[in-house]
């Protein structure tokens, strides 16, 4: 019996009246529906994530050259990345804010953005993020059209303006008198400007300035009176050259600009001729030219004009319950993607995002009730809609067309509530199925058309468990696997059973839950059960032979073996808890295949190949399509409209190529080549830049300098892919660091650490969901500046230091040694000066005292006497040069032990009284050598020409400091002298070159009778 009389004889017993109401029923529901080829009857519209959003209200969308959306809502704008949401307000008395928060309109410019509010009219730089306002005078800003590069028009709530962005000029448009509350602007490219306002609408000549204007005369004008202000919102011009306007409470109007025809739709409920809501907020037209409605009563309203067709969709969150809410704004982005604003917040239809909840069919009975807790084991798709289902409760068939599903165990007799793993049609067209554990076939009883199905049922006395598995080899044989009991075959034209025993275990071991068998060859079959790892049965000798990885071999020896399948020369390996194996019929080179490349879990209980060379498997935590050439793996979880995702039980593939997905109480139907692909790829904003965890904004084309210690820092980026943002991917490179692309995955972020100084560039591309990679990656020139100590004047100041301390050694040593010869060229000299003819003169006087010793005796005693003089003299003197040349005396301190020898040498012996006094500070400061030698001649000739010639009774002495200058004073009372008549003498000569030598002052101040004062000032700080 072929397929198709399966739908007959279960369509013959039922009732004419059924019969009539399925027909009925596909007019008025099916065919409506298909308004044309993209199905808009059945859009599913989700909500956006709104963090950051903290006004749900939006009144304007748009999209700038960047990529990145932006909205206007009641408080403020918000830039969206796809991830989060980014707010700019106006804050009273700040001029780098908005001019107002109410964001009445959106209109994008290269790298501006212009903002019309109820504040004015602002711009942005969409790179910079830097705000400028622009004096509008007080006017509301509700639309803004561009012009030319230089002027813009501007609607405001008193009328049409032109704004000139050179010169910040305002000029007043004249000819809306009638009207002046501007709503929207349209350009017709053909010198016109249509110009709706909140009692008709314009149409400006920009060529002549002309402004006509139009107040149609609605028949059926819902408020009856025909003088009432009749609001015009929204406008659009469609492919056709036709003005489309939205109005409040007068329904839509279609103006033809040709001929200025005006057709309208009023509101009516219940007809999809007229329109379902009677206030439009915003229009928009897609690509097949339907005209999206924002109605601010109910929802979004798709208008189809080729077939005159309206359908509403009160806004739906996904995963929530159906609300409605007041739609106020429409766009459409560059990637096709809806964005719908209403007073809730945000919603939009995505035409690339495959969202399976509106592909699904439910399981229910022909009276109503629906089989929630019912997941069908396996499936097997007969002609005209009609599908086998093995379930826990028994053998199952379901009517697509019908939408009901019939218990067949009791039709075709066989136990009840027994589960059925499995349904497979052998190749002479009979469908097998296993129940319990027995092996059963269903085929055509021709004796019966109320009962065209017939089973028959085989068992055998070795299978005492279910019979787990079940598989048709090319010579349509059945091998059947068991829960418990091993592995059997039966021949199905000599109706026996054979037995295989694995005898690794002991001589009658089986090998316990079979759950996957594949056909590698005429005489071989691969196994995989629980526990069981990998098994080559020869089929033509019946021998068992372990496939064993010697790189993997103790993780293969008892791996559980979910399903096997073949394509070609490669194979797949299903597992549970140990991924997707693949390996080819050779078992060389396997590759594992685990979550970390994609998949949502590591167990794998079903695969299915499609002709587009995919793998479809079940997981325990959805669906996944696995493109084989390129490895690319596809998810299908709740987040794309399976309730379910941990309880998909069957698949199944048909020759259409549509994929049907079991569930508990469903049945997901779809076909991969209706799915819309998203072939953009996404560009790359780089967003952030942390550094210490502190932000900076980053603007584009920027280079970034940092400094050295600045070693720790991070960017974030994001792809401006807003279909399924959350499959969007990431790689990146560090030109100057890395040598390949970093692949990031899901992840927005990266960060270094301890970079050297250097240019380097940062690279960042992604890919969409589609894994369609965008191979112009975001760059970012980046700076590591050196520090100090690395830079080219360091060096060089290094360079110059060096060799000046090499220059002030040299220095030093040439002065030390200069210092050393000028020290022995003085004590040459003081001896020669001071000792060598005084020795010189004690030589004469000690040789003439010889002579003169025996016959002059007091001339001899005289000369005695100078000869001791003198040597007393040298002694002294000689006394002095030593004191002078030691370095341990370089303190005042010895100085004035000196001065104070001196002092009680000279003065006492003469009985001349003095005083000496001194400040205590001074004392343990130094003085060098060669000062201190001649502060002390300098002391001794004072304090010897007072002694001899002054005459004086009393000498004062005095030391004292003041900062840096130390002052020696030594004043007498004697009888003093006439400086200016001392002509001759070189004590004071000496004295005063001694002064000078040293680098001091010296004052001498003497009169006759009135005493003597020598003044002594020199600095300290020199001589240290």
């Amino acid at each position: 019996m072929k397929t198709g009389e399966i739908r007959y004889s279960l369509l013959n017993h039922k009732t004419a009246w059924f019969l009539h109401y399925i027909i009925i029923t596909f007019f008025l529901f099916i065919i409506p529906n298909q308004l044309n080829a993209q199905d808009i009857s059945n859009l599913h519209i989700e909500k956006v994530q709104e963090e950051g959003l903290t006004n749900d209200c939006i009144l304007s969308i748009n999209q700038d050259s960047n990529g990145f959306l932006w909205f206007g809502t009641k408080e403020g704008l918000f830039r969206y990345d796809g991830y989060i949401f980014k707010a700019f307000r106006n804050f009273p008395g700040d001029s780098t804010t908005l001019m107002g928060n109410s964001i009445q309109c959106l209109y994008p410019e290269k790298n501006n953005l212009w903002i019309g509010s109820d504040g004015g009219l602002s711009r942005i730089d969409i790179n910079t993020q830097n705000i400028k306002n622009f004096n509008c005078y007080g006017l509301k800003v509700n639309t803004i059209l561009k012009k030319n590069d230089s002027i813009f028009w501007v609607g405001t709530a008193s009328g049409l303006f032109q704004f000139n962005k050179n010169n910040y000029l305002w000029t007043k448009v004249p000819g809306f008198e009638k009207s002046t509350f501007i709503n929207s602007l349209t350009d017709d490219h053909n010198g016109h400007l249509y110009v709706t306002t909140r009692n008709g609408f314009y149409c400006y000549s920009k060529l002549t300035g002309v402004c006509k204007y139009y107040r149609p005369d609605l028949p059926t004008f819902p408020q009856g009176d025909k003088n009432a202000p009749l609001s015009f919102s929204k406008s659009l011009l469609d492919n056709q050259g036709n003005l489309w306007i939205g109005t409040w409470d007068a329904g839509l109007l279609r103006f033809n600009t040709k001929t200025e025809k005006i057709k309208t739709w009023f509101y009516k409920t219940d007809d999809l001729h007229f329109l379902p809501y009677k206030i439009i907020s915003d229009l928009l037209q897609d690509e097949n030219g339907n005209i999206w409605l924002a109605n601010k009563e109910g929802g979004l309203t798709i208008f189809c004009p080729s077939k005159n067709k309206f359908i509403n969709y009160p806004v739906e969150w996904a995963g929530e319950s159906r609300i409605s809410g007041a739609v106020i704004s429409l766009f459409r982005d560059k990637s096709g993607t809806f964005w719908i604003g209403t007073e809730n917040g945000i919603v939009k239809y995505d035409p690339h995002y495959v969202h399976l909840s509106k592909t699904i069919y439910q399981l229910k009975t022909d009276t109503g009730l629906i089989y929630t807790h019912f997941a069908p084991l396996t499936m097997l798709k007969e002609k005209d809609g009609l599908w086998w289902m093995g379930m826990y409760e028994g053998l199952f068939m379901y009517d697509q067309k019908k939408g009901f599903i019939q218990d067949y165990s009791k039709i075709l007799g066989l136990p009840a509530n027994f589960a059925v793993f499995n349904i497979l049609k052998d190749k002479s067209g009979a469908t097998w199925l296993s129940v319990k554990n027995m092996l059963v076939k269903v085929s055509e009883n021709v004796n019966n058309r109320n009962h065209p199905l017939q089973a028959e049922i085989f068992k055998s006395p070795d299978i005492k468990s279910s019979i787990y598995i079940l598989y048709i080899d090319n010579e349509n044989r059945i091998w059947i696997g068991t829960h418990s009991n091993g592995i059997f075959r039966f021949d199905p034209e000599a109706r026996k059973f054979i037995s295989y025993h694995y005898n690794t275990m002991g001589p009658e071991s089986k090998i316990n839950e079979i759950r996957a068998f594949c056909e590698l060859s005429k005489d071989s079959l691969l196994i995989g059960g629980m526990h069981t790892g990998l098994i080559l049965l020869h089929t033509n000798t019946g021998r068992f032979e372990k496939i064993t990885w010697n790189n993997i071999n103790k993780l293969v020896s008892d791996l559980t073996i979910n399903e096997l399948y073949k394509k070609d020369k490669d194979l797949w390996i299903g597992t549970d808890y140990y991924g997707l194996w693949a390996t080819n019929t050779q078992f060389k080179n396997p590759q594992i295949i685990t979550v970390n490349d994609g998949l949502p879990s590591m167990s794998v209980s079903t695969i299915v190949g499609d002709k587009q060379n995919n793998l479809w498997l079940l997981t325990n935590a959805g669906a996944v399509k696995f493109h084989i050439p390129d490895r690319k793996i596809t998810q299908f979880n709740k987040k794309d409209g399976i309730q379910s995702p941990d309880g998909l039980t069957s698949i199944v593939i048909d020759d259409n190529s549509n994929i049907s997905i079991a569930s508990k109480g469903c049945i997901y139907s779809f076909n991969p080549a209706n799915f819309v692909k998203n072939t953009h790829p996404p560009e790359v904003s780089i967003t952030d830049l942390r550094i210490f965890d502190k932000d900076y904004t980053i603007h584009k084309g920027e280079t970034i300098r940092l400094n050295y210690n600045q070693n720790y820092f991070s960017f974030e980026y994001v792809a401006l892919n807003y279909t399924q943002s959350r499959l969007n991917k990431y790689a990146y490179k560090m030109d100057g660091l890395d040598k390949s692309w970093n692949i990031a995955g899901s992840r927005r972020y990266v960060s270094y650490a301890n970079l050297d100084e250097g240019t380097y560039v940062f690279n960042v591309k992604a890919c969409n969901n589609e894994g369609i990679w965008n191979n112009t990656p975001t760059k970012l020139v980046l700076i590591v500046n050196p520090p100090f100590w690395h830079r080219w004047w360091f060096y060089l100041s290094l360079c110059v230091l060096v060799l000046s301390i090499i220059y002030i050694i040299y220095r030093y040593n040439m002065n030390q040694f200069k210092m050393r010869l000028q020290l022995r060229d003085n004590i040459a000299r003081d001896l020669h000066d001071d000792i060598g003819s005084t020795l010189s003169s004690i030589n004469i006087f000690s040789k003439i005292a010889l002579q003169k010793i025996s016959t002059d005796k007091r001339s001899s005693s005289e000369l005695l006497q100078k000869i001791s003089d003198k040597s007393e003299r040298t002694l002294d003197a000689l006394s002095d040069i030593v004191w002078s040349i030691n370095t341990r005396n370089d303190g005042l301190d010895n100085f004035l032990m000196k001065a104070r020898e001196y002092l009680s040498e000279v003065l006492e012996a003469q009985c001349i009284p003095y005083d000496f006094s001194i400040d205590l500070e001074i004392e343990h400061l130094k003085i060098g050598m060669a000062s201190r030698k001649e502060l002390y001649l300098i002391f001794k000739e004072a304090i010897c020409n007072a002694s001899k010639y002054s005459g004086c009774t009393f000498i004062q002495i005095c030391l004292t400091r003041h900062k840096s200058v130390c002052k020696l004073t030594i004043s007498d009372n004697g009888k003093g002298f006439n400086i200016n008549a001392v002509s001759s003498g070189n004590g004071l000569y000496n004295m005063g070159q001694r002064a000078k030598k040293m680098g001091a002052d010296l004052y001498i101040e003497s009169d006759e009778n009135k005493g003597t004062l020598v003044s002594l000032s020199f600095h300290i700080p020199r001589f240290r």
